[in-house]
């Protein structure tokens, strides 16, 4: 009797019996022989590093990872590995082609090289793909080195790409259009640049930064840029005033609320004054901001609001001198008995004597007492 089922037997492993992976087989460090083993993956090198001792367990690794971050909880689930640069809305989408160099000395690509200049020329006027990609780096640079904000170096951007559709850009100066569309672009915004500051960064003369950007804004009056109503792109805002610029001058030189709301409150009763009125915001915010400095009796300089404002030690301090002869009308009563000693600055330096307030008249430099003959008249510095 024969065991078993008859017929032939099932194929069995060529070599013998079949070996399963032993998954008990760890990798340990041989040198700490830490279990479980803290192993790290150093794509950057390459290299399997015990975490423990720092020795190297193995080399040339493969990194499998994707070149940009995935995450799980994307809604798209797409990986974006080797997907190119993002696309510019402002350039219309459209792919840059290049030809090739090496054609076997046959001059294929010497004429389909000219054949893609022809066509990129023939565009109705406009400045074409390339030139208007080299444009838009050139903004960014500028306003990078300005520390302007992303949104502000778009708008700029969509500036210069308007005014090539109106035709402003045909014989202008590039390096002068490129500046003028920033400081369009800055205005109405927290972000304002003045003329002086832009002519820092984009070497252009000052007259023919001034006629352009003149001729950029009556082209694009009733344009609306960057969600900015119609007819307001560069116009002037309120960091253009004297308020606005006292905002950057004392956020520059750390000064502090105190001096700012001081040189706001004398701003305000100031401006309208006899020698003060018609001036330049920008002069008005340095004297107001020098006169609150002596009131409040500050360590800051002169020639430190020069710098930051750009103008003249002469120019603002005749505007600080002018504030200081009508000096009781432009501060706040209750400052005379905080401050007493940036008041009687400010009296000695507005010459307003003692006498006019029912006191005796103060010693000049000469320790004698200045005589009153009249009217004064004013110095001429």
């Amino acid at each position: 009797m024969i065991a078993g089922i008859a017929g032939p037997k099932p194929p069995g492993p060529k070599y013998g019996q079949a070996v399963a992976p032993n998954l008990n087989v760890r990798q340990i460090c041989p040198n700490c022989r830490s279990d479980p083993p803290n192993i790290i993956e150093e794509y950057s090198k390459g290299d399997l590093v015990c975490g423990d001792c720092g020795t190297i367990l193995g080399d040339r690794i493969v990194d499998t990872r994707s070149e940009w971050r995935t995450f799980a909880g994307d809604e798209n689930g797409d990986d974006p590995s080797r997907v190119g640069d993002a696309a510019n809305p402002l350039l219309g989408g459209h792919l840059d082609t290049k030809i090739s160099s090496q054609d076997g000395r046959t001059g294929l690509a010497r004429d389909l090289q000219r054949a893609q200049s022809r066509a990129n020329a023939q565009t109705n006027g406009k400045t074409n793909l390339v030139a208007l990609s080299a444009a838009f780096q050139r903004i960014a640079e500028k306003c990078e080195v300005m520390n302007i904000p992303r949104n502000i170096v778009q708008r700029a951007q969509h500036v210069y790409k308007l005014a090539d559709e109106r035709r402003v850009i045909k014989g202008k100066n590039d390096a002068a259009l490129i500046a003028a569309c920033i400081i369009f672009a800055t205005r109405g915004t927290s972000a304002t640049r003045s003329f002086n500051e832009v002519l820092k960064v984009v070497k252009v003369s000052k007259k023919e930064l001034g006629q352009t950007f003149l001729h950029l804004k009556a082209a694009l009056a009733n344009e609306q840029i960057g969600g900015a109503d119609k007819g307001t792109m560069g116009a002037s805002s309120t960091s253009d005033t004297v308020e606005g610029q006292l905002a950057r001058y004392t956020n520059f030189l750390d000064i502090g609320n105190a001096i700012y709301n001081a040189a706001k409150f004398v701003a305000a009763r100031g401006e309208s004054r006899n020698g003060v009125a018609g001036r330049s915001p920008i002069s008005i915010a340095a004297g107001v901001l020098w006169f609150s400095c002596i009131l409040f009796e500050s360590s800051i300089q002169p020639k430190e609001i020069a710098k930051i404002a750009e103008v003249s030690e002469s120019t603002f301090k005749l505007i600080c001198k002018n504030l200081a002869s009508s000096l009781d009308e432009v501060i706040r009563p209750e400052w005379k008995t905080q401050y007493p000693n940036g008041y009687s600055a400010l009296c000695q330096l507005g010459r307003i004597n003692d006498s006019s307030r029912g006191g005796t008249p103060k010693p000049n430099g000469t320790g004698t007492p200045k005589p009153e003959t009249g009217t004064p008249k004013p110095e001429v510095e």
